[in-house]
């Protein structure tokens, strides 16, 4: 049992996260039941081994309450991983998707955890809805992570979507933008949804934009990375930009970005009109940071671009086909540079690696013939104060010769 101290903490945090009433009771009651931990940091508050979702007396919603609140807690990260493997065949749909939503929106790129969601839906993947499905698959593209039973998930989640596409399609697209950033191409099923049948049926949804903006990107990604496939391709009357500005996210987390940091030492090396930020470049990416370097290693105002190049860039409402970027672009890829600043929302936690939408982006904007020169924020938020944009992006070295600035006159 937990010394008296223990449960005082435990009920205060309750109240003050404010739990309802049931939950409190529920996660206090579970605890003295269980076999308690003692962690043996301080910092660390004091878990029972078994969540109250394993309980028979909850079920569906409530468990989902209370498992939000045990994920809430400081230790939670290490305690769902070493209890779900065991107590996943008990576990609902419901719960294991709370699950799921939690390590994708905190990057946990755990493979236990991963690993027992994927083994959750090949046991159960027939018996589930779309909605459901998608929701367990995207951890794993969101950590870049390929189960360690992927030869067998796979293409028992193509069979599945063969049956259920027109159910959902936005689930459908959701599953197969997954499927893609993980490098996997079901060709069955990108039968069905670049078919007539299915376009047609989205056209006159609700969700109808952010569905072509998904099969827009799809369809680039079968250019650029499944060339061998011949079935079906989206409509050029229905292709969109995936995005047509900076993303949400990366708006939100502006003032913890280091690309300000990066803009004014940019700005102070080559001048305003020699690099644009925030440039939308088909089929719908965002990039840091746009320059234009001739063969000689001179960085060029954007103004003097080649014509090709300006038009290929170009966002009218219905942009061009990824076969036209790829082939206006291919002869001039030597001098197209994207500065990719990373910062740590862009990495699994506590990891070198990217997400997955991030990784796949890196690999369509060097199919598409950009060179691309990554700057790892952290990494200049290391050098610290009071060095300014100019020496921290002199100690990182390697952007600076990718963009052949290493002897640029302000770098000393």
């Amino acid at each position: 049992r937990l010394p008296s101290s223990g449960w005082t903490r435990r009920r205060a945090l309750l109240k003050s996260s404010g739990a309802p009433a049931a939950c409190m009771g529920a996660a206090l009651g579970s605890a003295e039941e269980a076999l308690c931990q003692l962690a043996e940091s301080r910092h660390r508050l004091c878990l029972p081994s078994e969540p109250c979702p394993c309980s028979p007396r909850r079920r569906g919603p409530q468990a989902g309450q209370c498992l939000r609140f045990w994920l809430m807690q400081p230790c939670s990260v290490v305690f769902p991983a070493e209890w779900l493997p065991r107590k996943a065949e008990n576990l609902t749909p419901y719960t294991m998707a709370l699950i799921a939503k939690y390590v994708a929106r905190h990057r946990l790129r755990e493979p236990r955890l991963l690993d027992t969601i994927a083994n959750f839906l090949l046991k159960r993947g027939e018996q589930l809805e779309s909605k459901v499905i998608q929701k367990l698959v995207f951890p794993f593209s969101r950590m870049n992570y390929r189960p360690s039973n992927h030869s067998e998930l796979f293409p028992k989640l193509e069979a599945i979507l063969e049956q259920k596409a027109a159910s959902s399609p936005l689930a459908t697209v959701n599953i197969l933008m997954s499927m893609f950033q993980l490098r996997h191409f079901p060709q069955a099923v990108l039968h069905q949804v670049f078919s007539p049948a299915f376009i047609t049926n989205v056209m006159s949804s609700p969700y109808a934009l952010i569905v072509r903006r998904y099969l827009s990107l799809l369809d680039a990604a079968l250019e650029l990375e499944f060339r061998d496939y011949s079935g079906p391709r989206l409509d050029p009357r229905y292709r969109v930009l995936m995005f047509d500005h900076a993303l949400t996210a990366d708006e939100a987390n502006r003032k913890y970005s280091y690309k300000g940091l990066v803009a004014e030492a940019l700005r102070q090396l080559v001048g305003e009109e020699c690099y644009r930020q925030d440039e939308v470049l088909p089929p719908g990416y965002c990039t840091d940071f746009l320059l234009w370097i001739n063969r000689s290693g001179t960085v060029l105002p954007l103004a003097h671009v080649p014509a090709a190049y300006k038009v290929a860039c170009a966002r009218p409402g219905v942009p061009p086909a990824a076969s036209c970027l790829r082939s206006s672009v291919l002869a001039l890829t030597a001098d197209l540079v994207v500065l990719s600043v990373n910062d740590k929302w862009h990495y699994c936690q506590n990891s070198d690696i990217l997400v997955g939408s991030r990784a796949m982006r890196d690999r369509h904007l060097q199919l598409l013939g950009y060179s691309l020169v990554q700057v790892r924020g952290l990494e200049m938020g290391r050098l610290g104060w009071p060095r300014g944009p100019l020496s921290r992006l002199q100690e990182l070295g390697g952007p600076c010769e990718a963009l052949g600035l290493r002897s640029h006159p302000l770098l000393g």
